[in-house]
Formats: C-alpha cells, structure tokens, sequence
C-alpha cells in the first residue's frame, strides 16, 4: 500500500504540472480580436452495429461518439496538430496488409500513403510541425521498424528506417508505437530488442537510443505518449494479469501507475495537458476513459462496442 501511495503521489505531482498549460482568454480592451479559444475532442475507432470497426469522434460535453466524416474503416487514428487531418491504418484483408491512409476532407474517402504493394504499415503518428510520420513498417523486416517520412502532398517521402536491427540483436525484435517528444527532437516507442517489450527514446534522426524501462519476463511496455512539457512519458505496462497505464520521467526511473478499477490500455496525454485518455476494459467492456491532469476524475465515453486506440484532435470554438 506504501508503494501504492508513493506512486499516487509521484504521479498527482506530475499531472498538477500540467494543469497550468490549459488555453485561458485575455480580458480588456485590443486593437486586434482575442485568438478563438482552443478545445479538443477524441477520435478513436470502434465497432458499429454492423459489427464494422471504423473511427468516431467524440467531446468531453456528454455527447453520444458520432462517426468520423462519411465513415472509414480502420484503427489507430492520429490527428496532424492543427487538427486538418488524420492519418490511420486500414483493416488488413488476406489480399492487402494494413496500410496507412490519410484524411484531408471528411466528405471525401481516405487516401492511401502507403505505396501499392508495400507491407504492413500502421501506428502513424505526426510530428508536432505536422510535416513528418512516424510510423510502425514492415518494408525492410518482417517484424517492423520504426521509419520516418516526409508527408508531401498525398504520398511520403524520403523514407528513413531509424531502428535497422543491429549486429547480435534477437531474430525477433519488433520496433512498434512511436510517439514524437513535444520539441519533435526525440521519438519514444516499444522494442523488443533486449528480448521483451520494454520502452526506448532516441533522437528524430535515429541516434542515441536509450532504454527508458527495465526488461522483464514478467510485463511489456507499450504506447508511450508525452506530457506537453516534454518531462513525462505515461505508458501501458501489461502482464499476465493485469494492465495498467504508468508514468514515467522522460529522463527514466521507476514509473508509477494510476489507479483503476479495470484494465487499462493505450493513453495519450491532450496537448492541452488536461487529460489522459485511455481504454478501459470494465465488466468485459471496453470505452475510451479520460483522466483528469490536475486530479483523479475519470469520466468514461459510452458507447456500443469495444472502443480502443484514443487520440486527440484539435478544433476551434468560436
């Protein structure tokens, strides 16, 4: 219970940090209008009556997750930081692996960025300039790497592995789910490089890799996602029995974790620094949850089916 409590306490600390980074509005007078205030919503995929997973969008304001757009089919969501668009991985078929796409109109279907024929790809996530991916590929393993590659126009370019397996490395060690530090200096993301799941940072360029996580046979470590401030990475640690969201220093150390009722999976930390969502699994039921940075409310976001994968996405209230 001590160590519970001591976990409690490291992570109450850290997320009242955040609670100061919100948008707030100017009073007085000025020769130019006050900026539109800054909110976000998630998007997330999940399953609609017809047994389809597609992605949906939803507030915090308590109302029911409508479907993205004219509706896409796929997982995984990651919104640009001006919020225009979203890129994301298709369902795979037994013809076609899974492929990122990416939204620009949401009248419009999706586009492929990944080239005809190209191997799985998936796990996109934007760099904070908006110009680059990051992203989960199979083109030069089997298992994947992590590669980064410049959006121009509808299609990437100048591709770049940044994780090449090295000399005496595991025949198996798949490197999965980056996400971009606030700066876009460095990249966090799973390996299993040294011989379980555990997380890594390294520098955009690939240099100056670092295990954040400690090995073990006992749990993996997956889905990081960074404080607005760059100082802390939360994450999901799974292990035979449990699953849990943690929080880590960026520089590393021992993570402590949230409490929750159920299991939790999969967080992203809003780029205001207001909440961590997540998925929940309750009762054999799974929602997206968010947490409050500056306390210990959560709210939970009903809906129908099993949701997973939340991101946020950036809009302007008037």
């Amino acid at each position: 219970m001590r160590r519970r409590r001591i976990a409690g306490a490291l992570i109450a600390g850290a997320l009242l940090l955040q609670a100061g980074l919100g948008c707030g509005g100017g009073g007085g007078q000025s020769a130019a209008p006050p900026p539109p205030a800054v909110a976000y919503d998630l998007v997330f995929d999940g399953v609609d009556a017809e047994g389809m997973r597609q992605l949906y969008r939803a507030s915090l304001d308590g109302r029911a997750p409508q479907v993205l757009g004219i509706g896409y089919a796929g997982t995984r969501p990651n919104a640009r930081p001006d919020g225009r668009a979203i890129v994301f991985a298709s369902l795979p078929t037994d013809q076609v692996p899974s492929q990122l796409m990416l939204i620009e109109d949401l009248s419009q279907p999706a586009v492929p960025l990944s080239p005809v024929g190209t191997p799985a790809e998936r796990e996109g996530a934007w760099s904070p300039d908006g110009r680059r991916l990051a992203f989960h590929s199979q083109l030069e393993d089997p298992d994947g790497d992590i590669f980064v590659a410049e959006v121009v126009g509808r299609s990437l370019a100048n591709r770049r592995n940044l994780t090449p397996r090295g000399a005496g490395e595991p025949l198996v060690s798949p490197d999965v789910t980056p996400a971009w530090s606030p700066d876009g200096t460095r990249l966090a993301f799973t390996s299993y490089r040294s011989g379980s799941p555990a997380l890594w940072v390294m520098n955009a360029d690939g240099s100056q890799l670092r295990q954040l996580t400690e090995t073990s046979p006992q749990h993996g470590d997956y889905f990081p996602t960074w404080s607005p401030d760059g100082q802390w990475i939360a994450f999901q640690r799974i292990s035979t029995s449990d699953a849990r969201i943690g929080l880590l220093s960026a520089a590393g150390g021992s993570p402590g974790f949230f409490e929750f009722e159920g299991l939790a999976y999969s967080p992203a930390w809003s780029p205001d620094g207001a909440w961590i969502a997540f998925t929940g699994q309750v009762a054999g039921e799974y929602d997206i949850f968010v947490r409050a940075a500056a306390g210990t409310e959560i709210r939970r976001i009903p809906h129908p089916g099993a949701d997973h994968g939340p991101a946020w996405i950036r809009r302007v209230v008037p």
